[in-house]
């Protein structure tokens, strides 16, 4: 087993800017896992009830508890602890973990770590992967991470421990993973692949030789889609084999509701939100919003609009999904409408998006601020801020 050590400071200050829903630093100062970079300052801080300001490299934050150390990187040694100030009202679960790589660029080497933050407790964890490590999407399942790079490595990460436990080898140019089968079946998806492994011993079931950059699992069928492809590929979870196609093409991200049974697909370039009924996989409803779309590849930080991340309300009755027009959007479940817009700060490009279990906060990375914020589902304000925590894709645990 291969265990490797961990960073705990999360650095503030990121030199460079931010690439686009599926990708991100460009250029960083103090990246965790970087050799000999000092790491100071802040994770959480509140926006309203923080007391005192922060000052700068050692010094103390104002109403901080805990110490900030100084971590020399290179996934060598990791000295003290950070903690920050949580704003009232915010979730009252404990245990709650948002979880994510750490934001990469769309190809290339990325930030090589992997985000656990604890919500209550507003502690972050920088889990060094391995130096230059891009991954976009991490499966869970239990407390077992599993995160995929463009490296062709796997890493299992332990939630409790914070530690890499294993890793092992998966194909090339696949950063999205998925949890199928009860915890049973894991699925790398890459840009030319699916490949599946039994869990827990990491052996190949099958292979499909068609890839994208978002995959939803309902059931005992996959739905494969990409922001290239013409129609989203429906996949046998048990054979590998292709059942059919829906007409809905040029997906960057997809989520599947449980409780109602109907797959959400978001074409960034257009604005529209297919919505499937994956009993017949017939799409009962078309959801055309402008600000969904106008994402471009070549101009990414300039547009102004494309849905990034979806995520699923725990009652399912709110579908919700994080645009580069500054605003999350937020879709009745029920009738398949578009509900209303919850902005999140004049000119934010948001990407990564999770909802707190007890549907009261929504978590989103600010990619041109370099920052990921709790935001009030009731109210719309922004609850609390973490400071240089950034994921393309989140996810959220208790």
């Amino acid at each position: 087993m291969n265990k490797r050590w961990i960073s705990v400071i999360v650095p503030t200050v990121f030199a460079g800017s931010l690439l686009a829903g599926c990708g991100v630093v460009s250029a960083q100062a103090g990246t965790a896992g970087s050799s000999k970079q000092a790491m100071g300052n802040t994770t959480h801080t509140s926006m309203s009830n923080t007391a005192g300001g922060m000052s700068n490299g050692a010094n103390s934050m104002g109403n901080t508890s805990g110490m900030t150390g100084n971590a020399v990187g290179s996934m060598g040694s990791s000295k003290g602890l950070m903690k920050g100030t949580v704003s009232a009202g915010m979730p009252l679960r404990i245990g709650d973990l948002l979880v994510g790589p750490s934001a990469s660029p769309m190809m290339g080497s990325g930030s090589g770590g992997f985000f656990i933050d604890n919500i209550r407790k507003a502690m972050v964890t920088n889990v060094s992967l391995a130096t230059g490590a891009n991954s976009l999407q991490a499966a869970i399942t239990g407390h077992t991470a599993y995160v995929p790079t463009l490296q062709g490595e796997t890493f299992v990460v332990n939630l409790n421990t914070r530690m890499v436990t294993d890793h092992f080898m998966t194909p090339q140019n696949a950063r999205i993973a998925s949890i199928a089968d009860g915890g049973k079946l894991l699925l790398i998806t890459g840009a030319s692949s699916v490949t599946a492994y039994s869990l827990p011993s990491h052996t190949m079931k099958w292979q499909v030789k068609q890839g994208g950059n978002t995959l939803a699992v309902a059931g005992g069928v996959a739905y494969l889609s990409g922001n290239g492809a013409a129609d989203t590929v429906i996949i046998n979870l048990k054979t590998g084999q292709q059942m059919g196609t829906i007409p809905a093409g040029q997906i960057e991200n997809s989520v599947y509701d449980a409780q109602r049974h109907t797959l959400w697909l978001a074409n960034w370039t257009t604005g529209d939100m297919t919505v499937v009924n994956t009993k017949d996989n017939k799409v009962v409803a078309t959801i055309h919003e402008t600000e969904g779309g106008g994402f471009s590849p070549s101009n990414m930080m300039g547009s102004t609009g494309g849905f990034m991340q979806l995520a699923v309300g725990p009652r399912g009755k709110t579908v919700y999904a994080a645009s580069f027009s500054g605003n999350i959007m937020a879709y009745n479940a029920v009738t398949n409408m578009f509900a209303k817009n919850i902005p999140v700060g004049s000119g934010s490009k948001l990407s990564g998006l999770a909802i707190d279990p007890s549907g009261s906060y929504a978590y989103v990375t600010v990619e041109n601020k370099q920052e990921t914020v709790a935001v009030s589902l009731s109210t719309g304000k922004v609850v609390s801020t973490m400071h240089g925590v950034e994921a393309n894709r989140w996810a959220v645990i208790d």
